[in-house]
């Protein structure tokens, strides 16, 4: 298998793990988390994850030059406490739905700013691809036909998501061409989980854990899948194709998103929903027609 597939291959899995999330979530919440200190678990328990992961295989995984330590700082900022904000804020304020929706923006900031810092190009097959996945998400949330208008703030507040998502896609992709992806998965949710602390409200939420252990549980098999897994997936992923693609590849999050909600959640599915997945799916499946005339490297 090529590079370009096995990065593809990856991105697909981690955007499957991060679409699975709203299971945790729906559960955490009821029993009583905020959405900052559902964060907060999350990244506690991946660090701990983390960290005895690479005591246990190489402890030179915990090495990373000094000078990459701002880059990384940066990223677990912007992922830990920014992108949550935002994110957060544009849920409470409009819809999920919207908020995806504006999230999956992100495509397109990720191909602009991959050209201005990698001179990556912007292909015909990348071009309609992307239309394709903004469109598909789009018709998968339901929002064309349902009239709704959010407020201008939760607008401006969910197209900063999507940039902010793009932003963390450019500077992984830059941290992990200089480092080990494990190493940057460590550190990126080491320093996001430092920047949490102050929003965890640490008190009530020992107090909640106390009375149902069974938080900590489901928080722990969250983090294993939609930090651990897919945060790794991505660092390796990213270092294996280039970001604007792994931006559409990336889509699958909305739709197996959709698709548990459908599933799990019994939410309403239609004939527009339907045909947002398959308009992603081939998306997907034209991105990947792009890399199928590259010669493989066979050195």
């Amino acid at each position: 298998m090529s590079d370009n597939r096995k990065g593809a291959l990856l991105i697909i899995l981690a955007g499957t793990c991060w679409g699975v999330i709203s299971i945790f979530i729906n559960y955490l919440s009821a029993a009583g988390l905020g959405e900052m200190q559902i964060s907060f678990l999350r990244q506690l328990f991946a660090v701990l994850v983390f960290a005895l992961i690479i005591l246990i295989s190489d402890r030179s995984g915990f090495r990373i030059p000094v000078k990459d330590l701002g880059l990384i700082m940066l990223v677990g900022l912007i992922n830990g406490v920014v992108f949550n904000f935002l994110y957060f804020y544009t849920i409470i304020n409009s819809r999920a739905s919207i908020a995806v929706v504006l999230l999956y923006t992100s495509p397109v900031f990720v191909i602009i700013l991959a050209r201005i810092f990698f001179r990556e190009k912007i292909t015909r097959y990348k071009s309609i691809a992307l239309v394709l996945t903004v469109a598909g998400c789009l018709l998968v949330t339901g929002v064309l036909g349902e009239g709704y208008m959010p407020p201008p703030a939760a607008i401006l507040t969910g197209v900063l998501t999507g940039l902010a998502y793009a932003l963390n896609n450019i500077l992984t992709s830059a941290a992990v061409k200089k480092n080990d992806p494990q190493t940057v998965t460590f550190y990126t949710l080491f320093f996001s989980f430092l920047f949490l602390i102050p929003f965890s409200g640490w008190r009530s939420l020992t107090s909640l854990c106390m009375t149902n252990p069974a938080i900590l549980v489901v928080a722990f098999l969250m983090c294993l899948v939609t930090a651990v897994l897919a945060q790794y997936f991505f660092s390796v992923g990213l270092r294996l194709i280039e970001s604007g693609k792994a931006a559409i590849y990336g889509a699958t999050e909305p739709i197996v998103g959709s698709l548990v909600g459908i599933l799990i959640f019994h939410e309403e599915s239609n004939l527009m929903k339907i045909a947002g997945i398959i308009m992603v799916i081939a998306a997907i499946l034209l991105t990947g027609k792009s890399d199928a005339g590259k010669k493989e490297d066979t050195r």
